[in-house]
């Protein structure tokens, strides 16, 4: 059923999309491209989502985008493909051609992956090659790795022009959810000690693509990563309950799901008229302590995602 209901708000944001696109061209509005080159290291669930996202927009040309694997015949790679981007499985290509990278491996990964660079860039210098941009911005888009650990990772050294110089990496930790893929994702993000504002705006102006960006302190990233990314299977559940709903009182469940689905993409809105229908059922929801419930399940998603810290830094050391 979740897929259903997935299926049905990613059709409904394909459609807006596609609208937006068509009233583009009627009225004659060039839609600009952006010049930056994109690179993922990792092509797992949330790599697929962020160049699904991209990639619908038409704002990035598909030969500016590069992801790797670790193997040409690995699922993920194959489904890379499919987007028309460029793919690969070494980890270099994506240094010598990316503005933006964004390492989407697992989170015991990362620390590992990013230990290749001071040795990718000692080696491009010493072949006298130039990556694309000196200064990537590094985006990690995996949860409780900190800023320090990945900045500790990510000094490096190159040549210019005969001279040696050595420094970091700017380095953006980001959150997305994997709603991205649809362009309606949410990216809490913290700039690195390395990263100034001009830094972050190659990152913005790709994330942004897919949905909302906002700066918070690092110290809420993992907060922020069970509320909205635990949030997402919290509505699924909703939106199933409101589909049952729908069939109880008479009506095909096809129907129930889809405007059970439709109902749910409504922004805010005041519904509620005195001594409506809406208030009734909205009395009947707090009898049955729906908010409380919703309170304590983001809680205690927060509080897994605390527990689960101490884990992965013993799984990386």
């Amino acid at each position: 059923r979740r897929k259903i209901y997935g299926k049905l708000r990613k059709d409904f944001c394909l459609r807006e999309v596609k609208m937006s696109s068509t009233l583009a061209k009627k009225r004659k509005i060039e839609i600009p491209k952006l010049h930056y080159h994109v690179g993922f290291i990792g092509s797992g669930n949330m790599a697929r989502a962020l160049v699904e996202g991209i990639t619908t927009t038409g704002q990035v040309p598909l030969s500016n985008i590069t992801a790797s694997a670790t193997s040409e015949d690995s699922e993920n790679l194959k489904m890379m493909k499919a987007f028309g981007i460029n793919t690969t499985t070494s980890n270099r290509d994506v240094i010598l051609t990316a503005d933006v990278i964004v390492v989407a491996v697992k989170p015991h990964q990362v620390l590992d992956v990013l230990g290749q660079f001071e040795a990718i860039y000692a080696e491009l210098s010493k072949s006298h090659v130039t990556p694309r941009n000196l200064r990537p911005v590094i985006v990690s888009v995996a949860s409780s790795v900190s800023i320090s650990e990945i900045e500790r990772k990510t000094e490096v050294a190159w040549n210019i022009s005969g001279s040696p110089v050595q420094g970091h990496l700017p380095v953006i930790r980001s959150l997305p959810n994997v709603v991205a893929s649809v362009r309606a994702g949410v990216s809490a993000y913290s700039r690195g000690h390395y990263c100034n504002e001009s830094d972050a705006v190659p990152f913005l102006s790709v994330f942004t693509l897919c949905g909302h960006c906002e700066e918070v302190a690092e110290e809420y990233l993992d907060t922020f990563k069970a509320f909205s990314g635990s949030g997402i299977a919290f509505m699924s559940v909703i939106l199933e309950a409101m589909a049952d709903g729908g069939v109880l009182v008479g009506l095909p469940r096809a129907m129930a799901q889809k405007i059970a689905a439709y109902t749910m993409i409504v922004r805010e809105v005041s519904c509620s008229s005195p001594g409506g229908t809406s208030i009734h059922g909205l009395e009947v929801l707090e009898q049955g302590g729906l908010r409380a419930s919703l309170m304590g399940a983001i809680k205690r998603s927060i509080e897994r995602a605390q527990e689960l810290r101490p884990r992965l830094q013993n799984d990386q050391s």
